[in-house]
């Protein structure tokens, strides 16, 4: 083999390894690159979902303070109508008792004062 051939494979050979060397390079510094930007994007991501995190907490805390008022709200009603419901069993017996004391009375006057019925005929 020649002095020429021998510089010219030199060459190539050399060509080619700095040639894959800067490649080797270029793609490591853009797989650094690519790490960075999809670390920042995971960081962004991850507030992002941090902040629907607290804002969906707040507002089902809000949710969960304001049901717990309207049942509060509907249980003193239905305490009060409980005890409306209460009153008026109390007034209703009262009647029955008032109602039963005229009937007493009543059957008293009809048999002082109206004759003994007739006897069926036979």
């Amino acid at each position: 083999m020649s002095g020429d051939t021998k510089a010219i494979i030199g060459t190539i050979v050399g060509t080619g390894l700095l040639v894959a060397g800067l490649l080797s390079a270029q793609i490591s510094s853009g797989h650094a690159s690519l790490n960075t930007r999809i670390d920042d994007l995971g960081a962004a991501l991850n507030g992002r979902i941090d902040e629907l995190d607290r804002r969906l907490t707040g507002r089902i805390d809000e949710l969960d303070r304001r049901l717990t008022g309207r049942i509060d709200e509907l249980i003193a009603r239905v305490d009060r109508i409980e005890v409306r419901l209460e009153g008026f069993d109390e007034r209703l017996r009262a009647v029955e008792v008032g109602f039963a004391k005229v009937d007493q009375r009543l059957e008293t006057i009809e048999r002082t004062l109206l004759p003994p019925a007739a006897p069926p005929p036979d």
